[in-house]
């Protein structure tokens, strides 16, 4: 017994040791926990990828009588292929960066590839099999931009402001996921005219259509807003996990999401996650399996089958893949190593290159399984938020995705609106970014908010960054401009020349401070 104790205390040393577990505060218990937390919050990943990546038809043909059969088949393959993917991405992360991010196959990228570019059941210019061999391609370059420490030095050119409008415009993202159907409590939905508007009629009483060139659109009817039973439990566990954080509860997160996934395992209820449906009972009869093995034979390294680079669509869609993803992965980073309070004064943070090969090598990996890019997760601020602050939450996430692969009818089967309330609660605590914004300056404020308003509204935080960086560029190409004007045109000179004084004003503003594409403040150019 002695033995077993000082073996036991010996391992926990060097996990303590290998994961800097006490100098950053935290402890083995808190790491688990928060590791288990971001699993139950982004375990909604395994059903939904499979989904979306499903209506791309795959390798399935859509003449063949056995259709439907190979569409189950290959959407197994595809909860495989999502949760080995996450696990071994997650699982570098841990080992390698030690930072407490989990990864897995995008949303916005997998609807992208989906339904742009290889269209709902193939209807698209570009293969199954030629996409899968572009997100191939692009990991790769993506690795390399990484190892050579590029794609580093680019994420270090956006400005600060931005960077702070990053980690609050993904917080209304995260929110704005929570309060959706696929990944929240229902309670916002769509509307033809105002594009969103209150829901609420509960996940079952939701009404879908599919759209060319847009995906699945869905709506309540009016008659019915706010009447769902699913909203009102996602609703009520919000309200449970808000309190129990005030009073500042251990594992507030998990606790309220285990105790809303029991509940809803219960038939015979409004809320339950099994109703006398069709895909309830499909639902019921999976999850009744707990345990189930099962051998791709759709999806891994049909990649290489048929490969065809002649379209210029096939690069359009690599390029895009890449520059997403890029972005998607620079924001997501920062935003996530700056919540745990992890972020020095230049921007930089601890493993952030290993961090970003992780990354790399996930979508690498995904693409030979047959999934589109993996990339780092907004909700891994849930384990954050619970304490995490090293490699070993992410090592536990990877873990849950690994043993997923075993008890996927148990982790397939947690509802939407269990893990809805963690994302807006997430949401409304990154929001606290925007106080180390300067708001009284414009050149500042504009970008920042642009970036922020952006990324909820366009559902990417790619074009969030976009739109902020645009408007940071168009301060900066607008200064030099001025500058030029104030320093060499006589018409634009003050009697007693202002010229020495604006370049002073710029080449000490350019030597302080690097990081802002401004270059001069309003007053000092009037």
């Amino acid at each position: 017994m002695e033995t077993l104790k000082r073996f036991w205390n010996d391992g926990c040393e060097k996990v303590k040791s290998y994961f800097k577990i006490e100098e950053r505060g935290s402890t083995i218990l808190t790491e688990l926990r928060a590791g288990t937390v971001t699993f139950f919050t982004m375990g909604y990943i395994l059903a939904v990828n499979a989904a979306i990546l499903g209506d791309s038809g795959g390798t399935c043909d859509g003449a063949s009588d056995d259709y439907d059969q190979c569409q189950q088949d290959l959407k197994i393959d595809l909860i495989y292929a999502t949760a080995i993917s996450a696990g071994v991405s997650t699982l570098l992360m841990g080992l390698t960066a030690n930072l407490p991010l989990a990864l897995a196959p995008g949303m916005g990228l997998n609807a992208y590839f989906t339904y742009d570019v290889v269209g709902f059941r193939g209807s698209g210019k570009v293969s199954y099999e030629n996409a899968l061999f572009a997100t191939f391609i692009e990991g790769f370059i993506f690795l390399a931009l990484s190892m050579t420490g590029i794609r580093f030095k680019l994420m270090n050119l956006i400005p600060k402001h931005v960077k702070y409008a990053m980690t609050a415009g993904i917080g209304l993202f995260l929110a704005h996921l929570g309060m959706q159907s696929a990944e929240g409590i229902g309670l916002v939905t769509a509307h033809t005219a105002t594009k969103v508007t209150l829901g609420g009629c509960g996940l079952y009483n939701e009404v879908s259509e599919f759209v060319p060139g847009f995906g699945s659109v869905t709506w309540c009817p009016v008659d019915e807003k706010m009447d769902g039973a699913t909203t009102w439990i996602g609703i009520a566990g919000f309200a449970l996990m808000s309190l129990l954080m005030v009073y500042k509860a251990r594992g507030a997160m998990f606790l309220t999401i285990l105790l809303v996934t029991i509940t809803s395992w219960f038939r015979d209820t409004d809320f339950t996650y099994f109703p006398e449906t069709f895909l309830g009972e499909a639902r019921y009869e999976y999850f009744k399996n707990v345990v189930d093995l099962h051998v791709m034979d759709k999806t891994p390294f049909v990649l290489f089958n048929n490969v065809n680079l002649g379209g210029n669509d096939i690069w359009i869609a690599l390029v895009t893949f890449l520059y997403v993803d890029m972005l998607d992965t620079a924001g997501t980073l920062f935003s996530m190593a700056e919540y745990a309070g992890m972020v020095d004064e230049n921007g930089n943070f601890e493993g952030q290159t290993a961090a970003f090969c992780s990354d790399a090598v996930g979508t690498i990996f995904g693409s030979l399984l047959g999934t589109s890019s993996v990339t780092t997760y907004i909700e891994s601020a849930a384990g954050i938020e619970e304490g995490g602050r090293t490699g070993l939450t992410a090592v536990v996430v990877a873990l849950f995705f690994l043993l997923s692969l075993v008890f996927a009818p148990i982790f397939a089967s947690i509802p939407p609106w269990a893990t809805g309330p963690a994302l807006i609660i997430i949401g409304s605590l990154m929001m606290k970014s925007v106080m180390k914004i300067d708001w009284n300056n414009t050149r500042h404020a504009i970008p920042a908010f642009v970036t922020i308003v952006t990324m909820p509204l366009t559902y990417s935080i790619a074009y969030g960054i976009i739109g902020g960086l645009m408007m940071s560029f168009l301060f900066f190409i607008s200064d030099i401009v001025v500058f030029l004007c104030l320093k060499h045109v006589p018409l634009f000179q003050k009697e007693e020349s202002s010229s020495p004084r604006v370049e002073e004003v710029m080449m000490d503003r350019m030597r302080n401070d690097k990081v802002e594409l401004a270059i001069c403040d309003d007053d000092d150019l009037l």
